[in-house]
């Protein structure tokens, strides 16, 4: 075969002239380029209207070329070609060709849809490269022998019902130039086509027989001489690079440049971060993805990342299952659901009551219901948020409508009503980037319509998972016009032109890259008929070739490499390792560093909040106390400011919930009993029915706010193990002296140091000689030791003490946990509660040193009183300080993080050594 004439960019503009010529690009990317590039030559020839030339991707132009001839075909009354199938259509193909013989073989493949991609792309590497079935199936491995199995499968299924695979529509057009069904262009240009594949040798030999003019435009530009520049690390590569880039326009403004980078798909958060330090600073302290960028990135994520088609695809799967926690977040406050943007702060609210309310699950009905309830809360009775009540009921209609199964088409327009009830995509004007991502995803309701010529009938739920796949499986970048700088992974690249160029990312691990060669080929016969990836000798031969392609894509070029990844170090690639090697330098600082180098410090203390006047009043339980012990400015910012995090709402019932089972249990029970002498004469099956009354009882109420948690195995199981605890407890409870239970969830107010204390004690007990005893029941493993640390960390049954106004005899924690069932804390003498410790067995912890023991019961509460007091006067005063007692233990469980700031300081000092280092 002769090979093809290389002709200069200005000759193939000059070829483009004329009306039978074809410009034939490797992709869309390079087709796009080319066009503005002609376009612009155009308007600067002085033309202000001219003929749209013919430039398409190839696999564009072999699509063009069969429906052309298929009309042409009808046009001549003869029968039409097959039908052409989709992407989409052709994977689906493959899946149900997998399946069948999954099940015909007994097996149970866990990933269908991701063994269909890598067999697909298989069949047609086996097409494009000629590779004969045959040889594959020369003692195959499993894998090849199943894949060959579904090849045969794949190709009967097609002639049955005369589809045409795209695998193999190369040949077919190929074919019919042959025939002569398809006139070949008079001339052909190839763009970007570092290499030709078999099959397109042979379509170019085809060609050239009839009479085409074959010819590939050359790539080739003066380029200088280039250079190599060693990072110390990924991270300050990247900086380099985005600071180069910034050079380079200031320098001239008209310049083109362009970043590659091999393995974009990682390091693409990372580069788009650093390039907008650089050139837009106010994204990195604000991030947005609606403004105008300087430069694109041309890799593309999948188009259900987007926002806009997350919150769609929400809408649907909520049409037939109900959404988890975080996914009923995303839909409440997300702004591209109809009335978001003037219930936004409404629909927030409702977002923290389901998460307070444990709601780990929302159905349609449970959601509308939730809404009903809030109506009752509101002035004029409507729901917190009208409007999506509204919306709401209509999806529900819309989804109560579609039973059984149906036809893609049918779901398709199933799926547009369901959008249009809910709103979406909002009622705000739409960016630019997010118009182009709806009108992506309206494209892939199109293409999924079209699914019904391969696809059988379909439940909702497979056509929701159908559809959701074909959206994940859409690669999407919204477009952005021609911007100065471009950045691209290596195939992205290839036949452009860029006035300033840099490779990233070449150390000798990555480039030539590890060879990727397809799972259900033999890697011999790869190797053998030089697929594409298939071998570490194509590897080397492409990234060779490539490199020499970036030698002559640019007047400037900058190849670059890290010297380490993590404790790694790295070399260059020998294919860059002989040029000319870039002084490391230290690239300019991120906009966040030069702020933050650049202040000037001026020591503020501001460790206190407004005090409280004379006349107000400060009001919350034992947890202000509690927080103020454990952190000044926690408890300012709950207690005063209102500030809270989101529940985070466990399945079944969190520890506090089940603990609430055990003090209503017991609450319960004693308001039958009432006194030790009572509980002490039941006999066993007595004991046992009053227990199993008070737990029913509790169950039955507690299920009232949780009705999907309490289903019938599950309140069977927590009712039964609410009895054996019970059970259990009372043994210890009936060793005690006489006693009466005289409260049970006691309210308790006091006033210490202006701040109004309310509470419940869980029970009081009341002495023969009239003495209260103060039981607090816990659930968990309480310390005795926080009633008489330093800021008595554990503050709330200290306070009863002191609050009932009469005399106390004991204050004690009733540990209530399967296998440590006890009393623990305080008690005057031994007979009061046995086992616990008596005045003179503890000491005073604030001492230190010097602790003595207290000389009885009065001086313990003189002790708590004291403490106390003083937490009540620093929340009087507003002491607010971040001064956790335990970073580790404190701040664990805090979730105000974000509020007090408390890592920021470390993490900048951090980030700031790093640099100077």
């Amino acid at each position: 075969m002769t090979p093809p004439k290389v002709i200069s960019l200005n000759e193939v503009w000059e070829m483009m002239e004329s009306p039978s010529a074809v410009l034939v690009t490797v992709n869309q990317r390079l087709a796009r380029y080319l066009k503005s590039e002609y376009n612009t030559r155009q308007y600067h020839s002085g033309r202000r209207v001219w003929e749209t030339p013919l430039i398409l991707p190839y696999d564009a132009w072999l699509e063009k070329s069969y429906n052309e001839a298929d009309v042409s075909r009808q046009r001549s009354g003869r029968a039409g070609l097959k039908m052409l199938l989709s992407k989409a259509q052709e994977c689906l193909v493959w899946e149900q060709v997998i399946r069948k013989w999954d099940q015909d073989q007994g097996r149970r493949l866990l990933q269908v849809p991701e063994t269909a991609r890598p067999a697909m792309a298989a069949w047609e590497l086996c097409r494009e490269w000629r590779m004969p079935l045959y040889e594959l199936g020369q003692a195959p491995s499993d894998d090849t022998a199943a894949f060959l199995e579904w090849v045969a499968n794949f190709e009967r299924l097609c002639r049955e019902k005369e589809w045409q695979d795209r695998a193999g529509l190369g040949d077919v057009v190929t074919d019919l130039m042959k025939s002569g069904q398809i006139t070949a262009p008079k001339q052909i240009i190839l763009a970007g086509f570092d290499e030709l594949s078999p099959r397109k040798s042979d379509m170019i030999q085809v060609m050239a027989a009839s009479g085409s003019g074959v010819a590939v435009l050359s790539n080739s530009v003066e380029a200088s001489v280039p250079r190599r520049y060693a990072a110390n690390d990924a991270e300050a590569e990247m900086a380099a690079v985005a600071c180069w880039a910034r050079a380079c326009l200031e320098e001239n403004p008209n310049s083109r440049v362009a970043i590659i980078a091999p393995d974009l798909e990682v390091r693409r958060p990372a580069l788009v971060r650093h390039l907008d330090d650089v050139f837009h600073p106010s994204r990195v302290l604000l991030p947005d993805d609606s403004g105008f960028r300087i430069f694109n990135v041309s890799k593309g994520r999948s188009l259900s990342e987007y926002p806009v088609v997350r919150v769609a695809l929400l809408m649907l799967n909520f049409s037939y299952r109900p959404l988890q926690v975080v996914e009923t977040t995303e839909l409440l406050i997300s702004p591209f659901a109809g009335g978001a943007n003037s219930e936004l702060s409404n629909r927030s609210l409702l977002d923290a009551r389901i998460r307070e309310n444990g709601e780990i699950s929302m159905t349609i009905s449970g959601l509308i219901h939730f809404l009903g309830q809030t109506a009752s809360k509101t002035p004029g009775g409507k729901p917190l948020c009208e409007n999506l009540h509204d919306s709401l009921k209509e999806f529900q209609k819309e989804a109560n409508r579609q039973t059984g199964s149906r036809r893609p088409s049918e779901w398709t327009k199933y799926f547009q009503s369901l959008l249009l009830s809910m709103g979406w995509p909002g009622d705000r004007t739409l960016t630019s980037r997010e118009y182009q991502t709806v009108e992506a995803l309206k494209e892939i309701l199109a293409q999924f319509a079209a699914m019904d010529r391969v696809a059988p009938q379909m439940d909702v739920r497979t056509a929701v998972a159908e559809f959701t796949r074909i959206v994940k499986d859409t690669e999407f970048q919204p477009e952005t016009g021609d911007v100065p700088v471009q950045v691209l992974g290596i195939l992205e690249s290839a036949g452009e032109r860029f006035t300033h160029l840099w490779v990233m990312g070449l150390d000798a691990e990555n480039w030539p890259r590890p060879a990727r060669p397809n799972p259900f080929l033999p890697a011999r016969s790869q190797q053998r008929h030089k697929v594409p990836h298939g071998s570490a000798e194509y590897e080397y031969e492409f990234a060779r070739r490539t490199t020499d392609q970036f030698l002559c894509s640019a007047g400037q070029v900058m190849f670059s490499y890290p010297l380490r990844d993590g404790d790694t170090e790295l070399a260059p690639s020998p294919l860059i390792e002989g040029f000319e090697a870039v002084p490391a330098s230290t690239p300019d600082q991120g906009w966040r560093m030069r702020i933050y180098q650049s202040r000037v410090i001026e020591p503020l203390i501001d460790g206190k909040g407004p005090e409280a006047s004379a006349d107000s009043r400060i009001s919350g339980g034992t947890g202000l106390l509690k927080a103020q012990a454990a952190c000044p400015f926690s408890a300012f910012a709950t207690f005063r400011l209102g500030a809270r995090p989101l529940e985070n709402p466990e399945p079944g019932l969190n520890a506090r919930e089940r603990g609430n089972l055990v003090h209503k249990s017991l609450e319960l029970f004693w308001e039958r009993i009432k006194t030790h002498a009572a509980l002490v004469s039941l006999s066993r099956e007595a004991l046992t029915d009053a227990v199993c009354r008070a737990v029913e009882q509790a169950v039955s109420l507690s299920a009232k706010d949780h009705p999907r948690t309490f289903t019938r195995i599950f309140t069977r199981l927590e009712t039964r193990r609410l009895k054996a605890l019970l059970m259990e407890w009372l043994a210890v409870d009936r060793e005690r002296s006489p006693f009466t239970v005289t409260d049970r969830e006691k309210k308790l107010a006091c006033s210490v140091g202006g701040v109004d204390l309310k509470t419940f004690a869980d029970r009081i007990d009341r002495l023969d000689d009239g003495r209260l005893v103060i039981v607090d029941y816990k659930t968990g493993e309480p310390k005795v030791k926080d009633w008489f640390s330093e800021r008595i960390a554990e503050p709330q049954i200290p306070l009863y003490s002191f609050a009932v106004n009469e005399a106390v005899a004991g204050v004690v924690f009733g540990q209530i946990k399967k296998g440590s069932v006890k009393y623990l804390g305080v008690a005057e003498e031994g007979t009061v509660v046995a086992g616990v410790s008596s005045p003179g067995g503890v000491f005073n912890g604030a001492m230190g040193r010097d602790a003595q023991p207290f000389a009885a019961m009065k001086d313990v509460i003189a002790f708590w009183r004291q403490k106390i007091e003083i937490l009540a006067e620093e929340v009087r005063q507003g002491v607010a300080t971040v001064a956790p007692v335990s970073v580790n233990k404190t701040c664990l469980y805090c979730g105000l993080g974000p509020l007090c700031r408390i890592g920021e300081t470390d993490f900048l000092e951090t980030t700031e050594m790093g640099i100077n280092s």
